[in-house]
């Protein structure tokens, strides 16, 4: 485990235990994990897009793995704050955390905050970046178990 991930999994992903019955820390593993998936599968997926004669210029760019942990990761921090604007209070929080910046430049925590901003998927707008997307469909979670029970949760 590098530094980064040791981070996330001792003190990002604990602080979820504090947060409604269907957003602690089994849910950011599982956003984390879906992103992680998602990552895995993507080149596969733009493959098979452009075969059928689909432009997916726009996300067919480097995706660096440990940006997208540390996006997956801190997605619901904000809801510290309550459920409201969580999205927003996340992107707060991830631009606030100085220990961020051992591994990201400035505007890597800005893609991070932003990726966490657009998750959301009540979200009026598409995410802003390739980050955005993977995060946002990662906390989707299709699975119906999974959707009833956190519905159930909330």
């Amino acid at each position: 485990m590098n530094s980064l991930e040791e981070y996330i999994y001792r003190h990002v992903v604990p602080a979820y235990a504090g947060f409604d019955a269907a957003h602690r820390e089994d849910h950011a593993l599982t956003v984390i994990g879906q992103a992680m998936l998602l990552l895995e599968r993507m080149p596969q997926w733009l493959r098979e897009a452009k075969a059928e004669g689909q432009d997916v210029s726009e996300w067919d760019v480097e995706v660096r793995k440990d940006i997208l942990l540390a996006a997956a990761a801190c997605h619901d921090l904000g809801l510290v704050n309550g459920r409201e604007n969580h999205h927003i209070d996340s992107g707060k929080i991830i631009r606030a955390d100085a220990k961020l910046r051992e591994w990201f430049n400035e505007e890597e925590v800005e893609t991070i905050a932003q990726a966490a901003e657009d998750h959301r998927a009540s979200g009026k707008s598409a995410p802003r970046s390739i980050y955005g997307m993977l995060v946002a469909e990662a906390d989707r979670v299709i699975d119906p178990e999974t959707i009833v029970r956190r519905t159930i949760q909330f």
